[in-house]
C-alpha cells in the first residue's frame, strides 16, 4: 500500500469520473464554479451537436448566488442561497431583500463578500440529477471495486489449482494474484521502454535487433540478477544473522541456565528469526539515528 499509494490513483480516477458526469449532467458549474456555456443548453442530439449550431437546443436553467466556502457567516434561519441573473443581479424582490440581509451579515462579521459568495448556474431538474450523479458514482465505485478484488482472486485460485489439490484462503488467492498483475505491468512496462530504446538505437549498418531476442536476454539478465538478490539477501544473510545471534548471545545464555542442554539449529526457523532480526536492524536507525547502534550498522554497511 505504500509502494503503490493507491490514495492517488482513485483520487485521480473519482475526479476524471466526477468531472465527466459533471458535463454529461451540466453540473460543471455547481460543482467546481466554471462557466461552461455549452451546458447551459439542453441539446435535442446528445452527440455531434455543437453550440454553434442553430439547432444545438434551447438555453433553460437559472443562476443563483451561493455561497464559495463553508466558512460562512448567516444567521441559523437565512437561507444560504438566492435566485439572480447571469450578471448576478437579484431576480426578484425575495432574492433582492436576501441578498441585502447576506451581505450585512458578512460585513458585520467583516467577511470579504466577493470570496463568500459565487454565481453558479442551475440546469432544470437539478434535484433529480444529484440523484443521478450520486447513483452513477455509486455505479462506478462499485464496479470498480467488485472487479479489483474478483480479479487478483480468480487469478490467484487459477495458479493455486496447478499446484494444489485442494482449496486456499481467498485471502491467499488475493495477494498472489494482486502480485502476478503488477509483475504482469511491470513487465509489460519494461518491454515497451526496451522496444522505445531499440528504435532509438538502430543502427545505421544494419536492420534493428529482434525485439523476442532481446527480450529473452534481458530477461535471463535480470532473473539471475534477481535470483542472486533473493538468495543472497533474502536466504543467506538471514540465516547467517541469526547464527550469529543464537551463536554468541542465545546459546551462551540458555546453557548458563541449563549446562544438559542439547544446542540444536533449524534452519527454517532461523531464517524466520534472521528476517526479524534484519527488519529490527534496519528500523533502529530511523528511532534513534545518532545512537550507538545506528553508528555501528552505518559503519558496516
Amino acid at each position: 500500500m505504500h509502494y503503490f499509494r493507491p490514495k492517488r490513483a482513485i483520487k485521480y480516477s473519482a475526479t476524471v469520473v466526477w468531472k465527466y458526469l459533471s458535463r454529461r449532467l451540466r453540473l460543471t458549474s455547481y460543482f467546481f464554479g466554471d462557466s461552461r456555456p455549452e451546458e447551459q443548453y439542453t441539446p435535442r442530439k446528445w452527440f455531434g451537436a455543437s453550440i454553434s449550431d442553430p439547432e444545438f437546443g434551447s438555453r433553460d436553467g437559472t443562476f443563483r448566488r451561493v455561497p464559495a466556502t463553508d466558512n460562512l457567516s448567516l444567521p441559523r434561519d437565512m437561507r444560504a442561497t438566492a435566485r439572480v441573473t447571469e450578471s448576478g443581479e437579484p431576480f426578484d424582490k425575495t432574492a433582492e431583500n436576501l441578498i441585502r440581509a447576506q451581505n450585512a451579515e458578512a460585513i458585520k462579521a467583516k467577511r470579504d463578500i466577493n470570496v463568500d459568495y459565487e454565481v453558479v448556474y442551475i440546469p432544470p431538474g437539478f434535484r433529480y440529477r444529484i440523484f443521478a450523479f450520486i447513483f452513477l458514482m455509486w455505479v462506478f465505485g462499485a464496479v470498480i471495486l467488485g472487479v479489483s478484488v474478483a480479479l487478483p482472486i480468480s487469478l490467484g485460485r487459477s495458479v493455486f489449482r496447478l499446484f494444489l489439490t485442494r482449496d486456499v484462503h481467498d485471502g491467499y488467492s488475493l495477494i498472489l494474484g494482486f502480485y502476478l498483475l503488477v509483475a504482469c505491468y511491470l513487465c509489460g512496462r519494461a518491454i515497451d521502454r526496451l522496444d522505445k530504446r531499440r528504435q532509438r538505437r538502430r543502427s545505421p549498418e544494419g536492420p534493428r535487433a529482434d525485439l523476442r531476442v532481446l527480450v529473452m536476454k534481458r530477461g535471463l539478465l535480470w532473473l539471475m540478477k534477481i535470483s542472486y538478490m533473493v538468495a543472497t539477501l533474502g536466504v543467506l544473510l538471514p540465516i547467517l544473522v541469526a547464527l550469529v545471534m543464537d551463536l554468541y548471545v542465545i546459546l551462551p545464555a540458555r546453557m548458563t541456565l541449563d549446562p544438559t542442554l542439547k544446542p540444536r539449529i533449524r534452519i527454517v526457523d532461523s531464517w524466520a528469526l534472521g528476517l526479524l532480526y534484519v527488519k529490527i536492524a534496519v528500523h533502529v536507525p530511523r528511532i534513534q539515528p545518532n545512537s550507538r547502534i545506528s553508528r555501528g550498522l552505518h559503519h558496516v554497511s
